[in-house]
C-alpha cells in the first residue's frame, strides 16, 4: 500500500527554490493543436498530443492540453489502473473543474467530507476549489472511469503523465521525476488537504 499511496502533507515541506522557466511549459514550437479530428484507440495514449501505447500503464490521455489549446483534458483507465486497492490523498484544484464519469463497475468518491459508492452510468462534477478524492476499493476491479478537466494546466496534464507510468508515488520518488520548480508549480495550483478515502470504514457504512 506504501506504494500505492499518493503525495501527503510530508511532500508540502520539500524546499523549493525559485520558480524558473520550464521547458515543458514554455516550448510552444514542440506543441501544434491538430488541425483535423482524430481516433485514439483503446491501446493508445496522447500525453501532449504525442500518440503512444498505453501498455503496461495506470491510465492513458485521450485528450490533451495540446489539443484543446488547455480548454479540456480526458484520461481513461488503462491496464494497471485497478490491479490493487487504493486513491489518492484528499486534494484540491484551483484553476480547474472535474469530472468523473463511470464507464463500468463501481469506486467510492469523496466532496468534502462526503463519502458515496459510484457506479456505472453515473456522473460527478467537482468544482474548482472543492476537495475531493476517489478509491478503488476492489483488487483487480473491472471497472472503468473517465476522468474530465477543464480547463486544464500543461502542469497538472504532466503530472498525470509521470503519474501513467509510475503509479502512485512518494516523496522521494517525485523528486527523481521532477525538479523542485516543476514541483512548486504543481502544488501552487493543486493543494493536498488530507488523507485518502478510509476504505474499510466507508465500506461499513455504505455496504452493511
Amino acid at each position: 500500500m506504501e506504494r500505492r499511496k499518493f503525495l501527503l502533507t510530508s511532500l508540502l515541506t520539500v524546499p523549493f527554490t525559485a520558480l524558473a522557466k520550464l521547458n515543458f511549459l514554455t516550448d510552444r514550437k514542440a506543441w501544434a493543436k491538430p488541425e483535423k479530428g482524430f481516433i485514439v484507440k483503446a491501446s493508445e495514449s496522447r500525453f501532449f498530443g504525442k500518440k503512444t501505447s498505453s501498455k503496461g500503464t495506470y491510465g492513458r490521455c485521450m485528450l490533451s492540453s495540446v489539443d484543446t489549446e488547455n480548454q479540456l483534458y480526458m484520461s481513461a483507465s488503462a491496464d494497471l489502473s485497478n490491479k490493487e486497492v487504493g486513491g489518492p490523498a484528499l486534494h484540491i484544484h484551483h484553476k480547474d473543474d472535474e469530472i468523473f464519469y463511470v464507464v463500468s463497475g463501481e469506486f467510492l468518491i469523496q466532496i468534502n467530507e462526503e463519502v458515496s459508492l459510484i457506479k456505472k452510468g453515473d456522473t460527478v462534477f467537482i468544482p474548482r476549489g472543492t476537495a475531493h478524492t476517489f478509491a478503488n476499493h476492489l483488487v483487480e476491479n473491472p471497472g472503468e472511469m473517465l476522468t474530465i478537466h477543464q480547463p486544464i494546466s500543461p502542469e497538472l496534464e504532466k503530472f498525470y503523465d509521470v503519474f501513467c507510468h509510475n503509479g502512485y508515488m512518494n516523496e522521494e520518488q517525485m523528486g527523481k521525476l521532477f525538479t523542485k520548480d516543476e514541483l512548486k508549480t504543481l502544488l501552487a495550483n493543486n493543494t493536498f488537504v488530507g488523507p485518502p478515502i478510509d476504505i474499510e470504514a466507508a465500506l461499513k457504512t455504505l455496504k452493511p
